[in-house]
């Protein structure tokens, strides 16, 4: 069932791919004989020079989807095959000429020399990947996406959500896996989209058994992104498995737990981690001890920290604080808000002022989360004093516990 979708990619031969400029793969290898401003002119030029022919076709397809290749430019092609028998972009463009007038054991056969003679050529590769497809080969379907995305990088938007959509299947999963582990060329941009897009579970089937080839800079936006979303989704055990996986250095427990301190402020895992407030008028920083040191200037507004936290849905909570402000200054006052998140919006569940004068004292807040609500985001942010002074505070004792 996986070659249905991976098939896709053949009926783009002449449509989305060469719109994204995958057709001028030959510019290099033709630049005695072509333009590169203006290929129709250059092909009008020199009217028996087939690879001339290639990028007139191409730049023809970008404003025609319609476009057929004529008798001519099959026979201009043909005639440069002579000279270069082993041109894959000749090939190829003759290949498709034989397709469109109906004589596809020619096509197949001339498209497979295509492929032979070099895996850098748009059209063979994308005509491979259908035969292949059609054959119900995954891996070889696979093989040719890889010389493609390798070489190719315009056809990235167009076949990535193919490729992401077909993860659905296992034996995708199973085909794709070893080039991910080879940590193949395109295998970065490709898992930063199918981490937004692929159901949770199959990407968690296709990543767990190379996690630790992921474990680079380059990999940390897709996986805290697929982390977050399991987390979204109520997988608890599996996302804090995955995330132990791509990052054995960090510790798991500290994005358990509420308060600042050690993985959870790192920025690489926001919004798992903290966010702290850096500005002119309100900047935060933690200690050693999990305390966030803060000062507001008179008047401001905005955020101190934030991050979200995985919680139980329809449960109980408190978010417990103490403020200790600085002798002699003016206090700011401070503000809880909590937020279920949900991919379709977040809804607010707590928002609550903390008058100054509870300075020292251990503030209670209750947090009713509801009913299909996983993760929640807490921000805590500050509404400066109206003086000449700063407010200093120091922000002690986080913590938010389940109650039921």
């Amino acid at each position: 069932m996986g070659s249905v979708f991976l098939s896709k990619a053949g009926r783009l031969v002449g449509a989305a791919l060469l719109l994204v400029g995958a057709a001028y793969s030959s510019q290099t290898a033709v630049k005695s004989y072509l333009r590169e401003a203006d290929p129709k002119a250059a092909y009008a030029a020199y009217p028996s020079d087939g690879l001339a022919a290639v990028n007139a076709f191409a730049a023809e397809l970008k404003d025609n989807l319609q476009f057929i290749i004529s008798s001519r430019d099959a026979d201009a092609a043909r005639a440069s095959l002579v000279s270069r028998p082993l041109n894959a972009s000749l090939l190829s463009f003759y290949g498709l000429r034989a397709a469109s007038i109906g004589q596809s054991g020619l096509a197949n056969a001339v498209m497979a020399s295509a492929d032979a003679v070099s895996r850098r050529d748009a059209f063979s590769q994308l005509w491979m990947i259908e035969q292949k497809s059609g054959a119900d080969d995954v891996k070889g379907a696979i093989r040719h996406y890889n010389a493609l995305l390798s070489v190719q990088p315009a056809t990235h938007a167009t076949l990535f959500p193919i490729l992401a959509s077909a993860l659905a299947y296992p034996e995708v999963r199973a085909a794709i896996r070893p080039y991910l582990n080879q940590e193949a060329w395109w295998s970065e941009p490709f898992l930063d989209l199918a981490s937004q897009r692929v159901e949770v579970g199959h990407y968690r089937d296709l990543v767990a058994p190379i996690a630790s080839r992921l474990t680079g800079d380059g990999y940390a936006v897709s996986n805290v992104r697929i982390v977050h979303r399991m987390l979204l989704s109520g997988l608890v055990g599996d996302a804090w498995k995955l995330l132990s996986l791509v990052a054995p250095k960090v510790d798991a427990g500290a994005f358990r737990a509420f308060a600042p301190g050690g993985g959870n402020l790192d920025p690489k895992w926001q919004p798992l981690s903290w966010t702290l407030g850096q500005s002119d008028d309100i900047s935060a920083s933690v200690d050693g001890g999990g305390t966030i040191d803060v000062t507001v200037a008179p008047t401001a507004r905005g955020l101190i920290a934030s991050r979200d936290v995985a919680v139980t849905s329809s449960s109980s909570y408190v978010l417990g604080h103490r403020s200790l402000y600085e002798p002699g200054v003016p206090r700011a006052s401070l503000r809880w808000s909590a937020y279920c998140v949900a991919q379709n919006g977040h809804q607010l569940i707590v928002d609550r002022f903390v008058p100054a004068t509870t300075n020292s004292k251990l503030v209670q807040l209750s947090v009713e989360v509801p009913e299909n609500c996983n993760l929640v985001r807490v921000e805590l942010s500050a509404l400066g004093p109206e003086s000449q002074l700063s407010s200093v505070i120091k922000i002690t004792d986080l913590t938010l516990t389940k109650t039921n």
